[in-house]
């Protein structure tokens, strides 16, 4: 049955958000070398709320989003989720493909050059959690969705409800400046028992 986590503490919310703040870094600079286009970040929030709650944070749950997921795991695992407003997936596509068609369609390669967005992102970001955390990570082939958040974020929930009721959720939006339309968000969800340990390997172990 599903258990109420242990209420993080501030210098636990931000030793989690240091450790996405660098994560973030890392993951930006190796998008800005793929899109050709610097890309930054705001500082990222870290909340824990009641897993129903989760599709709410993550853009409202009947807005209609594109979405690209992946499970990471080793000695701790997760979830890592970017989720693109309709037109910044647009305009996404158009940088990486060239096509400017404003329908909204994903083909085969279209859907291949989101995933692999994705994956280089993620991978990115886990390389740097491998070093500060001092464990091996793997993740996933990413999964591509264009759907309701709610959809979309569905199997996470499944995963997260296994052991507790409550999800820590880490969340950071990146953007390009001289394109407001081009942002998105990236979203860390960790299994409740690998918070612990992640806090743990960074010193911050113990009751909130």
């Amino acid at each position: 049955m599903p258990v109420t986590a242990e209420k993080l503490s501030h210098a636990q919310e931000d030793a989690l958000q240091e450790l996405c703040n660098i994560g973030m870094g890392h993951a930006t600079t190796a998008l800005a070398q793929l899109m050709a286009k610097t890309i930054y970040f705001d500082i990222p929030r870290v909340s824990q709320v009641r897993i129903s709650r989760v599709p709410e944070i993550i853009g409202g749950a009947r807005q209609v989003v594109v979405g690209v997921y992946l499970r990471f795991s080793g000695p701790i695992n997760g979830n890592i989720l970017l989720v693109f407003p309709k037109k910044s997936a647009l305009m996404l596509r158009q940088i990486m493909t060239g096509d400017n068609s404003k329908k909204l369609a994903f083909d085969e390669y279209n859907t291949s050059m989101l995933k692999e967005f994705g994956n280089i992102l993620a991978g990115s970001y886990l390389s740097v959690m491998e070093g500060l955390l001092k464990m091996r990570l793997v993740h996933s082939v990413p999964w591509f969705a264009f759907d309701l958040a709610s959809a979309i974020v569905d199997p996470i929930l499944v995963e997260l409800g296994k052991d507790a009721d409550e999800s820590v959720v880490i969340e950071a939006e990146f953007f390009v400046r001289e394109t407001p339309e081009l942002k998105g968000k990236f979203y860390l969800l960790p299994d409740n028992r690998s918070v612990k340990m992640m806090l743990e390997a960074v010193g911050m172990g113990g009751a909130g």
